[in-house]
């Protein structure tokens, strides 16, 4: 049975006053607080009322070791506009804080960090944070259902083929879950089988369906992608068959097969593209420039 997928999220926040300067000699985070169930000494409906002890000695943690007390990745530092304060944000998993000012307040008096919570759907979480979710905890794509699967995987194709790939839905799609284009004149049919568990392998029956597919759609490339760890030798062999032809009008056969340790390759190479392009105040909710990060005026 598939377990739910849970995400870990920092899309909360808690702002709040910083009483003490504190020095923070071992870069060891205090995991109370980040906890889902974590409450804070006081809590007020004024965000100046607002303290907590473990909170302001995760800030001072963070503003001298720069490390994400989650997954232990160094930070990147962002300086806010007007020098209103400096904020660290973790691009593996997007946890974030720092210490500031609110504009006309007293000079670096808040801190503000990210709460942590959990999301179970996909949809939910930003592509980046769910790519390196997955690409951190690889056996966890099998908790992702078909579906959510065949919206994700041509994304991901798309950033590991370097070319546009397009989701093909509905009944009547033949077995083909999404169209590779190449080039102007080359295209790709792409068939997704998203197996609940990797043991065993692909059956030859699948690349047969899939050789059917290119004939009557006419495309001579087919790609077949298996959460399975390998596929059959029977599978192997009927796809050399099949690769083997070359019909008139249409061009040499090929069907290229992707098996589980291909989906790694495929993850690695999308999280880095998608990581080096994401500016980190995307991380950041309700960012606003920064501007009222640490309180409005």
């Amino acid at each position: 049975m598939r377990d739910h997928l849970r995400i870990p999220v920092f899309e909360k926040e808690f702002l709040f006053n910083i009483h003490n300067e504190l020095e923070i000699y071992k870069d060891e985070p205090d995991y109370r607080w980040i906890e889902p169930d974590w409450k804070p000494e006081i809590k007020s409906e004024l965000v100046g009322g607002q303290f907590d002890s473990i909170a302001e000695k995760e800030v001072f943690r963070l503003l001298k070791f720069n490390t994400c007390p989650y997954c232990k990745n160094n930070m990147e530092e962002l300086k806010l506009m007007f020098e209103l304060g400096i904020v660290y944000v973790c691009k593996s998993c997007f946890y974030w804080g720092g210490r500031g000012t609110r504009p006309g307040g007293p000079s670096n008096s808040r801190g503000n960090l990210g709460r942590l919570n959990f999301v179970s759907n996909p949809d939910d979480v930003k592509l980046e944070l769910l790519l390196n979710h997955l690409n951190q905890n690889i056996e966890r794509i099998y908790n992702l259902t078909p579906k959510q699967a065949e919206k994700l995987i041509p994304t991901i194709l798309s950033d590991y083929m370097d070319c546009e790939v397009k989701t093909i839905g509905g009944t009547r799609d033949g077995g083909i879950d999404a169209l590779a284009i190449l080039s102007e004149n080359e295209k790709m049919l792409v068939q997704i089988k998203w197996r609940e568990k990797s043991n065993s392998s692909e059956a030859v029956s699948v690349i047969r369906e899939v050789g059917g597919t290119i004939l009557a759609r006419k495309i001579p490339k087919g790609l077949i992608i298996s959460t399975r760890k390998k596929f059959s030798d029977p599978a192997k062999k009927e796809a050399e068959i099949i690769s083997e032809n070359e019909i008139i009008g249409l061009g040499k056969l090929n069907i290229c097969l992707k098996d589980f340790n291909d989906l790694i390759d495929m993850f690695n190479v999308s999280t880095k593209i998608r990581n080096d392009n994401l500016d980190i105040e995307e991380i950041i909710p309700n960012y606003n420039g920064g501007f009222d990060l640490f309180g409005r005026p």
